[in-house]
């Protein structure tokens, strides 16, 4: 006699098996040659990348998550991630107090951004979201960005900034599992 009740089991994701679902390796090259050296400006930024790549509407055709939802993301994290390394950059040009003041800015800013992903105040603006979804940045896109900043963690040689972009990266890894975690919950009953 076989019994139809289901078992629930329970696992544990690590922070690099999430990320290397999106393609962050967990250890950079050290070889590589080529390292890297308020929020509105950054999203219009991003939205324009994306629209540069893909156009101003979605296809009427698409059916589902828009794949734009993970480019502008992708966009929105290059930005903070380029801004921040700018600032690291000009730090970098001024007297040795210059970059321990510069790694606090960074942080605070970088703490500013991902609580605003966290809270909503940093939302969806492009493409707009339909009339039933949420405008707020999606569990997979604060995944995203997450390994966005992981990856560029691992190829910066800056290690105030290194550390700075795992922190961001742990913050919004664990706000983005955490709501897929909620809407599993909510979806399972």
């Amino acid at each position: 006699m076989q019994s139809n009740q289901t078992t629930h089991g329970k696992f544990v994701l690590t922070t690099p098996a999430v990320l290397s679902l999106f393609g962050v390796k967990s250890n950079p090259n050290p070889d590589d040659p080529d390292r890297p050296g308020p929020w509105g400006p950054v999203v219009r930024r991003a939205e324009d990348r994306v629209r540069a790549v893909l156009g101003p509407s979605p296809d009427p055709w698409l059916v589902g998550p828009d794949p734009r939802w993970a480019a502008f993301a992708r966009a929105l994290a290059e930005e903070v991630i380029d801004r921040a390394n700018l600032m690291q950059q000009i730090a970098d040009a001024l007297p040795q107090t210059g970059g321990q003041h510069a790694i606090i800015i960074i942080g605070g800013a970088l703490k500013d951004f991902t609580d605003g992903c966290g809270t909503g105040r940093i939302r969806q603006h492009f493409p707009p979201p339909r009339r039933h979804d949420d405008a707020r940045l999606s569990p997979f896109q604060l995944v995203l960005i997450a390994a966005q900043f992981q990856e560029s963690a691992n190829e910066t040689t800056n290690e105030g900034l290194r550390q700075e972009f795992i922190n961001a990266a742990d913050r919004l890894l664990e706000t983005g599992m955490g709501r897929l975690q909620s809407a599993t919950a909510q979806a399972a009953g």
